[in-house]
């Protein structure tokens, strides 16, 4: 290569030289970032009127906004609000957090989750007191660390921008899908003493004339005329070099960002999700007893069911002539949810002590009764019986008995093996359906197929785990938290896997604490409701759904398309798409067990009129909920179901017990 260079063969040419080559002229871009607002209440007039003057002058402007600096929450102060709100009406102007309270060293040592709970609780101060969402962010004093990008990254904001050390001529997108912008340059040679100034050129010299840059402005310095006439000087003749253009951040990321359908989908997701519709918990309407209340109405299900069937539960109920009928069959998934709700009913305090041992000593006696056999050895049936009739289904379902073992394990931990649940599981052969570390399906005849590339294989995956069983991983790639290109291979593999439900992601979070997949896909779907609502004005909770009649029951989910994604509902018989399609508009539901479980693990705007409408119009007094309310009709359907009324109650027990996950040992 160095032959090749000194014979002249091969031109060397420097990268910066190349990324100048490679623009068109007029494309040099310089952000102009004013700080600190709201540093100090004293400041602010000056600050709100150095903006005003930019504005005014042609100007664009980034305000970083400090949303909880010592004099209170951004949200309190009418005056900022007023004036921000005015402003969002010129798009000259354009909003940054900065920070939370902007104290120096607010986002370094931190844990991730602290990290996260700063610049969320920032970034959403600033969406909530102004009606938009900051394209980017400004840590305080430039001091940050790898869990502030991780957090960050969490949020859906697109742009960092911070000067550090070797970072200072960083420019570009890391592994996050983050864009830093990092060459920032200021008048400020100092923070100490009257803060000395530097030149005009030497601020120019610094800002060059072939990199981006942000020339970053501090109204509270520039307290004289002199200082300010400089920065208008500067400002005037850096709009006057050819090939510059003065830009906000917003402006900038535009300017320079490509199109990318899935890192958008991504970040809008992770935006809307923990961002736009967040709200604390402490702010919610509802109070302890209101929960209550519910939880009570739920058990209502379980007292029912276990006083008519022998102690066990049947799936779904009906009125029917007058009287509460049942059908007489459980699966494990419904034997999986008994056990939880038994068990959210005693922390919630509706059974005792006694009551709950009676309960659970009858299921287990009812999973000893009888196995399937298959390979030599005994396993889960996929359907039993909860009477003498036979019609049962036969197999082996590893979905289902995923979903058995998660609550076995719950169950066996929270009673500190007071039952033999141990020796239950242990009598059970699992090897043989296995195979390769492949969950797999039995046939009532004995074939074999692999399950482990559906939806739920995630959540019931985790339950031969917690036993000790090898299983390989559900996901091809690797967690999607990591880097985006990660999330981006996640959400191919995940539109491939098929439809995305409420039910087991969500479920997941409270019971184990999700899994970096698990909540991809939660976050995806939930985004994808909001959108839904907004442009429809349909509130959206899809889940999978016992049915009032045929076809009696319905996978009801979001299935990701390469250009977007649509809202789907399966039925085990349909005979045609039209018809599938046709069928569809009648049997979508706002799931009852969906809006709980949202209102549970994403406290927000959404979750909250998805659970005031199931609230009114999905009870059934004396039975327990409606498996859900219909789109079409707003009115409940008439059928009542074991997994409606357990989801209910372990969503009350996990958001009363301070939302921790039922298995804290998998460090949730």
């Amino acid at each position: 290569m160095l032959a090749a260079v000194a014979s002249g063969s091969v031109r060397a040419i420097l990268p910066q030289k190349l990324y100048v080559q490679s623009k068109d002229m007029g494309n040099r871009l310089i952000v102009v970032r004013v700080d600190d607002f709201r540093v100090d209440p004293d400041w602010d007039p000056s600050h709100i009127a150095f903006v005003y003057e930019l504005i005014e002058a042609g100007y664009p402007v980034t305000d970083g906004i400090i949303p909880a600096p010592q004099a209170g929450l951004l949200s309190r102060d009418e005056v900022s609000k007023v004036y921000l709100r005015a402003m969002s009406a010129d798009r000259r102007h354009d909003i940054a957090a900065h920070g939370w309270n902007h104290t120096p060293s607010e986002l370094l040592g931190n844990s991730f989750r602290k990290d996260f709970d700063l610049i969320r609780g920032g970034i959403s101060e600033v969406y909530r007191s102004t009606g938009r969402f900051p394209v980017s962010y400004i840590p305080p004093n430039d001091a940050f660390d790898k869990n502030t990008l991780d957090a960050l990254t969490a949020t859906g904001t697109p742009l960092f921008s911070a000067d550090k050390g070797d970072l200072r001529r960083f420019a570009g997108m890391d592994e996050r899908g983050i864009l830093h912008v990092s060459n920032t340059v200021k008048f400020e040679k100092s923070w100490s003493g009257d803060i000395p100034y530097r030149t005009k050129d030497q601020v120019l010299d610094l800002i060059g004339s072939d990199n981006d840059a942000v020339f970053c402005i501090h109204p509270r310095t520039a307290n004289s005329p002199e200082k300010k006439a400089l920065i208008l000087d500067t400002l005037a003749e850096l709009s006057a070099q050819r090939g510059t253009r003065l830009v906000n951040f917003a402006e900038y990321y535009a300017a320079v960002s490509p199109a990318m359908l899935n890192v958008e989908r991504i970040r809008s997701a992770r935006a809307d999700v923990s961002v736009r519709d967040w709200k604390k918990p402490d702010q919610y309407p509802l109070d302890d007893g209101t929960l209550k209340a519910d939880a009570e109405l739920a058990w209502r299900y379980f007292d029912w069911g276990s006083k008519n069937f022998n102690g066990m539960v049947p799936a779904t109920s009906w009125i029917e002539s007058g009287k509460q009928a049942g059908y007489p069959f459980a699966t494990m998934w419904d034997v999986g949810t008994q056990i939880l709700a038994t068990l959210s009913a005693q922390r919630l305090g509706i059974i005792d002590q006694p009551r709950f041992e009676t309960i659970i000593m009858r299921i287990v006696a009812f999973l000893k009764e009888s196995n399937f056999r298959y390979a030599g050895g005994k396993l889960p049936h996929t359907e039993r019986p909860l009477g003498s009739q036979g019609g049962q289904r036969e197999g082996f379902d590893s979905a289902d008995t995923g979903r058995l073992l998660v609550a076995l394990k719950i169950l066996d931990q929270h009673t500190a093996g007071a039952f033999p649940i141990f020796d239950l599981v242990s009598g059970w052969s699992f090897k043989p359906v296995l195979k390769g570390g492949e969950m797999h399906i039995v046939s009532k005849n004995g074939r074999v197929s692999s399950a482990h590339s559906n939806s739920y294989a995630g959540y019931a995956g985790r339950g031969y785990s917690l036993w000790g069983e090898s299983i390989k991983p559900v996901f091809d790639g690797e967690d999607p938290s990591r880097s985006m290109d990660a999330a981006i291979a996640a959400l191919a593999e995940i539109q491939r896997r098929g439809r995305i439900a409420t039910e087991p992601h969500v479920t997941e979070e409270i019971e184990l604490g999700g899994s970096q997949h698990g909540r991809l896909m939660a976050d995806i779907l939930y985004a994808a409701q909001i959108k839904r609502y907004r442009e429809t004005g349909t509130l959206t909770c899809a889940s999978e759904c016992a049915m009032a009649g045929p076809p009696f029951f319905t996978y009801q989910g979001y299935q990701l398309t390469d250009h977007g994604g649509q809202f789907v509902v399966d039925t085990l018989k349909t005979s045609s798409k039209a018809r599938a399609d046709k069928k569809a508009d009648k049997l979508r539901l706002v799931s009852t067990k969906g809006a709980y479980l949202w209102y549970a693990a994403r406290p927000g705007d959404y979750s909250e009129k998805l659970i005031a409408l199931v609230r009114e119009q999905a009870k059934m007094p004396g039975l327990g909920f409606s498996a859900g309310v219909s789109e079409r009709t707003g009115k409940l359907i008439e059928v009542t179901d074991v997994n409606t009324n357990g989801i209910v109650l372990e969503s009350i027990a996990y958001i009363l017990g301070g939302r921790k996950p039922f298995l804290l040992s998998e460090g949730a």
